[in-house]
């Protein structure tokens, strides 16, 4: 991994499941073990967030509605983790949080890898 390259990754996710069962479904999706709030994987711990911006009107108006969805989720990539295996795996969870049918918006500096 190149040292001057931002691996962070903020994903905002629209989806009115209940806090629980919200942090399950990202489990469920990334094979990861939950501790409250994050989700650890063997590539990254995954801290889901409760938007504090949220707003039910505004979450629905492009092309910046995704600032407002209820949560969002923060990961970096783990130690001795490689870049493209951690970027599969973003991949992965973007892929699965569109199978549960959710809005989902990917904010990091590889976002079109």
């Amino acid at each position: 991994m190149e040292a001057l390259e931002d691996l962070y990754c903020k994903i905002f996710v629209d989806s009115d499941d209940p806090d629980e069962a919200f942090v399950k479904k990202v489990s469920l999706i990334t094979s990861g073990d939950i501790d409250q709030w994050t989700v650890i994987t063997d590539w990254s711990e995954i801290d889901i967030v409760q938007n504090d911006d949220f707003n039910e009107m505004n979450r629905k108006e492009d092309p910046d509605g995704f600032l407002f969805y209820r949560y969002y989720i923060e990961m970096e990539p783990g130690e001795n983790v490689f870049r493209q295996d951690y970027i599969t795996n973003v991949g992965k969870l973007l892929e699965g949080l569109w199978e549960e049918g959710w809005s989902a918006v990917a904010a990091c500096d590889f976002e079109g890898e």
